[in-house]
C-alpha cells in the first residue's frame, strides 16, 4: 500500500472522527438546549399554575371569612337576644310567686315561657349545641317549679289544711325555690358562648 494512499485513509479516518465528534456534539447541544427550554417551559407553567391556585385560595378565603364573618355575627346577634329573653323571663317567675295578683303574674310568665320557647325553637340553629340541653332542663324546671310554688301556697291559704298537709306544702315550696336557683347556669353558659362568638375569649377558654 503506497503511503499516499495510506494517508489518505488516514486523514479521511480523522476527517470522519472529527465529523462524527462534531455531529455528536451539535445534538447533544440540541439535546440539553431542548431538555432545558422544556425544564423552564414546565418550571413557568408550575409557576403560573401555582400562582392561580394561590389566587383562587386567597378569592376562597375571603368569601368564608365573609360568609362565616356574616354567621358568626348572626350567631352573637341570636345568642344576646336570648339572654336578654331569659332576664325578662326570669322576673316574671319571680312575679308568678310572690306578688299579690296570681293570677295577672301566672299569665305573664306563661305567655313569656311560650315566647322564650318559641324563639329557641326559631334560632336553634344558630345557638351553640351547649345550651340545648341545659335550656331543656330550664324551661321545664322554671315551669314546674313556678307552679308547683303556686299551687302550694294555694293549698297554704285554704283554712282547712292540716300541719302535716302544710308542712308537705312548704317542702313543696322549698323545693321550687332550690330548683329555680339553678337558672343562672343557663345564662352563665350564655355568657360563656356569646364571648367565644365575638372573639373575646380563646377556645380553650
Amino acid at each position: 500500500m503506497s503511503e499516499e494512499l495510506i494517508k489518505a485513509i488516514v486523514e479521511n479516518t480523522l476527517a470522519l472522527g472529527i465529523l462524527a465528534f462534531l455531529c455528536k456534539s451539535i445534538i447533544k447541544h440540541w439535546l440539553e438546549k431542548d431538555v432545558k427550554d422544556f425544564k423552564n417551559k414546565i418550571e413557568l407553567e408550575a409557576k403560573q399554575t401555582l400562582s392561580q391556585y394561590q389566587s383562587e385560595l386567597e378569592k376562597e378565603r375571603i368569601r368564608l371569612q365573609i360568609q362565616y364573618g356574616g354567621i358568626f355575627e348572626k350567631q352573637a346577634e341570636a345568642i344576646l337576644e336570648f339572654y336578654k329573653l331569659i332576664v325578662v323571663f326570669q322576673k316574671t317567675i319571680n312575679d308568678a310567686m310572690f306578688r299579690s295578683d296570681h293570677d295577672e303574674s301566672y299569665e305573664a310568665f306563661l305567655e313569656k315561657w311560650r315566647e322564650l320557647i318559641k324563639y329557641y325553637d326559631d334560632h336553634q340553629i344558630l345557638l351553640p349545641e351547649s345550651i340545648e340541653k341545659i335550656f331543656g332542663d330550664f324551661h321545664r324546671t322554671a315551669f314546674f317549679s313556678t307552679t308547683d310554688y303556686r299551687g302550694a301556697e294555694h293549698r297554704i291559704n285554704r283554712q282547712n289544711i292540716s300541719d302535716k298537709q302544710l308542712d308537705r306544702m312548704f317542702a313543696k315550696q322549698d323545693k321550687a325555690l332550690a330548683d329555680i336557683e339553678q337558672i343562672p347556669k343557663l345564662q352563665d353558659e350564655l355568657k360563656k358562648c356569646l364571648r367565644h362568638a365575638i372573639g373575646t375569649v380563646s377556645e380553650n377558654s
